[in-house]
């Protein structure tokens, strides 16, 4: 690929991340080309794109998007299933996948702007799509407003769960961050007071040499 050909690849990447609703990378290291192709057929007709970029181009193409976030799991063999429709359609293709193909692995990706690890995009991947949602909409459009109210609440308790979990964790990852933090000032701290405990007693035992020295001097 010559430079005119890179420079057209990293502006069609930065136009498409501009507009999408969610991308999700994934390292299909161990997979072959049958298997890739298979799992890029099942993207495709979820209207998600699967799709192998290199890195360098990437991170150029990811600059001034949501994506540049996730430029730290920009290494080793990269790919990453594109959808500008149902946010959520990457997230279940993979994980069904990676089910019967353990050597597909997640990485982490962003729904909607959010950026979401493996787990949660695991949990966002057994929420309902849209067309059962739309499904159970017509049905119970035909069996009362009570029972409507009733799924919908449900979808939206069952989303919130989603969102608390994510939360919980990224709360959890903060405060043990802050710990860490807080051990190493502690630390630095305490080798701060020594090195000047250290110096004081120093001085101390200059004192005394030069106390020794001066009684040894003769009168």
């Amino acid at each position: 690929m010559n430079r005119r050909e890179k420079e057209q690849v990293v502006s069609e990447l930065h136009r498409k991340l501009q507009e999408l609703r969610a991308v999700i990378l994934t390292d299909y290291r161990g997979l072959n080309v049958e298997e890739i192709t298979r799992l890029r057929r099942q993207l495709q007709e979820v209207s998600v794109e699967y799709r192998v970029v290199k890195n360098t181009l990437m991170r150029l193409a990811s600059k001034e998007t949501s994506l540049e976030q996730l430029s730290d799991l920009l290494v080793g063999p990269t790919a990453m299933a594109f959808s500008n429709d149902d946010p959520l359609a990457p997230a279940r293709v993979l994980l069904e996948f990676s089910k019967e193909m353990p050597a597909l692995e997640i990485k982490g990706g962003l729904v909607e702007g959010r950026v979401v690890g493996p787990h949660e995009i695991e949990a966002m991947a057994k929420l309902p799509g849209r067309e059962v949602l739309l499904g159970n909409l017509l049905r119970l459009l035909k069996g009362g407003q009570f029972h409507l109210v009733n799924v919908f609440s449900a979808h939206i308790r069952k989303l919130v769960q989603v969102l608390e979990a994510i939360r919980i964790t990224r709360q959890g990852e903060e405060e043990a961050k802050a710990e860490v933090e807080v051990k190493e000032e502690a630390e630095e701290e305490a080798k701060a007071e020594a090195k000047e405990e250290a110096k004081e007693e120093a001085k101390e035992e200059v004192k005394k040499e030069v106390k020794k020295e001066v009684k040894k001097e003769p009168k």
